[in-house]
């Protein structure tokens, strides 16, 4: 249901489903990952469930395009998903289920993924900074001319605090890993979960 939402939401404002892709890369990586794919079946879904309508329009850009908008009763659906309060969820991790299994490699090999995982997370907090120091006032949401802004650039920090928060630790798992290896590692026997 919160891809539904999501894309709702989106649809305040008329949008394409390349519009709604590019969103998708652009303002929702931090906190949510969506194939065109599914964003195109989730549009039709929408459609025919009458909670989005499409047209056909002229575009500029290339070939036409269908646009989007959200219906009342999607609006409603959008508020009820709202108002039944925080959609928690649990994440996977994919880069915690590799570190699990570290082990299997060598020292310096081990290394690299975490250095390399760490590198990932900088990059991403420099994709949020850039999108930030693309908005008016670096994106401080105190600073906002209206109420959606206001919750976009909380997002925006959010995703930029939760990247900080990942660089750190990949930090301190540096460390802690070059010094466990130095005490007690003869570089990786592979079989730490059996013994």
């Amino acid at each position: 249901m919160s891809l539904d939402c999501i894309l709702l939401g989106l649809l305040r404002h008329p949008a394409s489903g390349s519009d709604l892709k590019a969103w998708f890369r652009r303002a929702f990586h931090h906190f949510w990952a969506a194939e065109p794919r599914q964003i195109y079946r989730t549009l039709a879904r929408l459609e025919e469930n009458e909670l989005a309508s499409g047209e056909r329009r002229l575009s500029s850009k290339g070939p036409p395009q269908r646009l989007y908008s959200i219906t009342p009763s999607g609006r409603a659906s959008l508020r009820a998903w709202l108002r039944d309060g925080p959609a928690m969820s649990d994440t996977r991790l994919s880069q915690l289920a590799q570190i699990l299994f570290l082990g299997e490699l060598p020292a310096d090999e081990r290394e690299g993924f975490l250095c390399a995982l760490r590198g990932e997370y900088e990059a991403r907090l420099e994709d949020l900074r850039g999108v930030a120091a693309g908005i008016s006032d670096n994106a401080d949401p105190q600073a906002a001319p209206n109420e959606e802004e206001f919750f976009r650039r909380l997002t925006i920090h959010a995703g930029m605090h939760k990247y900080e928060f990942w660089m750190q630790w990949g930090d301190r798992a540096l460390a802690m890993h070059s010094s466990w290896v130095k005490e007690h590692d003869a570089g990786g026997s592979g079989d730490s979960l059996s013994e």
